[in-house]
């Protein structure tokens, strides 16, 4: 018996059935935008529950990003990274080392670490930036719509989305915070009086939006993360909705960190080309230099609380920084929390030899397009200005998870798509 005998053909498939299988992104968009959605978004639903049916915890909210998560695994599992699998296996053999010194095991390292590594596994495997276009133009629109809910109606938006008890609940602010605050905002959602808002004072006021993030600081960096996305195109056309997307949500959230970060996206993007790039792997250093410098010259502590300026914030970070000895530099001894010292926290948390490890891997990915170098460029930037102001808001789901997406995505080594094995009757395929 010859092939043909023993596998006669099959009759055809219904044309919208052959179309879908011969598509197979078609699927893998919608799961990869609800990815992208849910990792942007996910903690609105939870306020939403939590103001309307039940009050959510902090094991609530782990449980719903651990779902995010498990979501992405049929991506995962098209193929395994080595590089990503022996990273994972050395951060967690570290920091169960770390727990063994300090007598404490961080649970929270543990998360902060999956996050990036999963993203990253997703997006090298998908590995297509049309995929990632449609997915992120989707969560603008969401955000876009929301904070617009937010910023015309918001006596309703709060109703609905009672925030500063969300936050009360999981454990996130302190209550105290409600008796001289009467929105249901979180803590920084206004503008005190005496600092105002910087972007279009006179025509939205003191209020800062925060739309799906639930606070502005949040809302600020996904500008930051979108108009990273969009600089780094070769072609205009294809990164000026990200871009213009990002201006309106900067503005939306007045977010100062933002205004900085994308002006510098700017400026790397006109004057810096080809293998001047790669000096964006200095950033960190020469942040931590200039919060040393600040540290030092400013006297004493009492200038971040009277000044909650940008220096304030500086040379707060640059206070912490200039505590740490041999053993700190290590991840050992730490007897204090580093809620906005962002390099002061990492290195607390990971040690200074894993740190490195880190930034090293992230530099020696094999970018081959200008558009994923300056990509790297624009985000070496990003992290290095985000962790001189935020110790928590860099390894946060909601847009630690779209960074390192991003970032895999541009690798544009997608994964093979698994094609149709089976025939609509159950027979196998020829």
């Amino acid at each position: 018996m010859n092939y043909q005998q023993a596998y006669p053909p099959l009759p055809p498939l219904p044309a919208s059935t052959q179309w879908v299988q011969d598509q197979p992104w078609l699927s893998d968009q919608r799961l990869i935008t609800f990815i992208v959605v849910a990792s942007v978004g996910y903690q609105l639903v939870l306020c939403l529950l939590n103001t309307q049916l039940l009050p959510m915890s902090r094991a609530l909210v782990g449980l719903a990003e651990a779902i995010i998560l498990l979501a992405c695994v049929p991506f995962l599992m098209r193929r395994l990274l080595p590089g990503v699998l022996i990273l994972a296996c050395l951060s967690a053999a570290m920091l169960c080392l770390l727990g063994i010194a300090n007598e404490q095991l961080n649970i929270k390292a543990f998360r902060d670490i999956a996050i990036p590594l999963c993203y990253f596994w997703l997006g090298c495997n998908i590995g297509r930036l049309d995929l990632a276009d449609r997915a992120l133009k989707v969560a603008i629109g969401l955000v876009l719509a929301m904070g617009m809910f937010e910023l015309l109606l918001l006596d309703t938006y709060t109703r609905w989305f009672d925030i500063f008890s969300y936050y009360v609940n999981i454990g996130s602010l302190d209550p105290a915070v409600g008796f001289v605050r009467e929105d249901r905002l979180q803590a920084n959602g206004m503008r005190p009086e005496g600092i105002g808002r910087t972007l279009l004072p006179g025509l939205l006021g003191p209020h800062r939006v925060s739309s799906v993030f639930l606070e502005p600081v949040s809302l600020g960096n996904f500008a930051s993360l979108c108009a990273a996305w969009g600089l780094a195109r070769s072609h205009w056309r294809e990164g000026i909705f990200f871009v213009l997307a990002a201006v309106v949500m900067m503005v939306l959230s007045d977010s100062r960190f933002a205004l900085m970060t994308v002006t510098g996206f700017v400026v790397l993007r006109l004057l810096v080309r080809g293998a001047l790039l790669n000096l964006c792997v200095l950033a960190p250093i020469a942040a931590i230099v200039l919060l040393l410098i600040i540290g030092h010259y400013t006297p004493n502590e009492t200038g971040r609380i009277l000044n909650d300026d940008l220096q304030g914030r500086l040379a707060y970070s640059g206070w912490a920084l200039l505590q740490f000895d041999a053993l700190k530099l290590l991840g050992i001894g730490h007897t204090r929390v580093y809620y906005d010292e962002g390099y002061a926290h990492t290195l607390a948390t990971f040690g200074l030899p894993m740190t490195l490890v880190f930034w090293g891997s992230f530099w020696l990915l094999p970018m081959k397009s200008a558009t994923s170098q300056r990509f790297r460029a624009m985000v070496s930037l990003y992290i290095a200005l985000i962790l001189c102001i935020s110790g928590f808001s860099f390894f946060a789901l909601k847009s630690a998870g779209l960074l390192w997406f991003l970032v895999g995505c541009s690798l544009q080594q997608p994964a093979a798509t698994p094609g149709p094995l089976t025939h609509p009757g159950g027979r196998y395929a020829p």
